[in-house]
C-alpha cells in the first residue's frame, strides 16, 4: 500500500475540467491503484471549498463519496510544523502545505498528488527526503 498526500491543486485539477492541469490529474487517478490510500488535511480540505465555492455541489459530492482520508492533527503538532517551517523563511509557505509536509512526515511517505510543482520540489521532508511528484508536470 502506498500512502500518497493530496494537495489542493490536484483536488480542483480533478473536479474543474477547464483546469489546465485537468487532464494530467485524471491520469495521475487513473494510474492508481487498488490499495493506494489517498491522505489530506483540513487546511487544504478549506482551500478547495473556498477555491470551488462556486462549484460547491461538486466539491461536495467528491468528498462525500472519495476514499480520501482528512488526517486531523493537534496543537501538539504544531510545534513540528513550526520548526520545518522556519527552514524556508525565504520562501511563502502556506499553513496548508505545511500541514502536508507534517503529514509526510507522519505517514512516513514523500508520494504527493499536486500541481505546486516548484514548492514541492523545493520541500524537503524533516528527515531531508524530497518529496515524489506524481503528477506530470505541464
Amino acid at each position: 500500500m502506498r500512502n500518497i498526500l493530496l494537495d489542493t491543486g490536484a483536488i480542483v485539477g480533478l473536479l474543474r475540467s477547464a483546469d489546465r492541469h485537468h487532464e494530467r490529474v485524471k491520469s495521475f487517478v487513473a494510474s492508481l491503484r487498488p490499495t493506494d490510500a489517498l491522505l489530506t488535511t483540513w487546511p487544504v480540505i478549506t482551500e478547495c471549498a473556498f477555491i470551488m465555492r462556486r462549484q460547491e455541489g461538486t466539491y461536495w459530492d467528491w468528498l462525500l463519496e472519495s476514499e480520501v482520508q482528512v488526517v486531523d492533527f493537534g496543537l501538539d503538532d504544531l510545534p513540528a510544523m513550526r520548526v520545518w517551517r522556519k527552514r524556508y523563511e525565504d520562501r511563502e509557505v502556506d499553513f496548508a502545505d505545511q500541514t502536508l509536509v507534517w503529514l509526510g512526515d507522519e505517514r512516513r511517505t514523500n508520494l504527493i498528488a499536486t500541481t505546486d510543482f516548484d514548492d514541492f520540489e523545493a520541500y524537503r521532508l524533516p528527515n531531508g527526503k524530497p518529496f515524489k511528484i506524481l503528477v506530470a508536470r505541464p
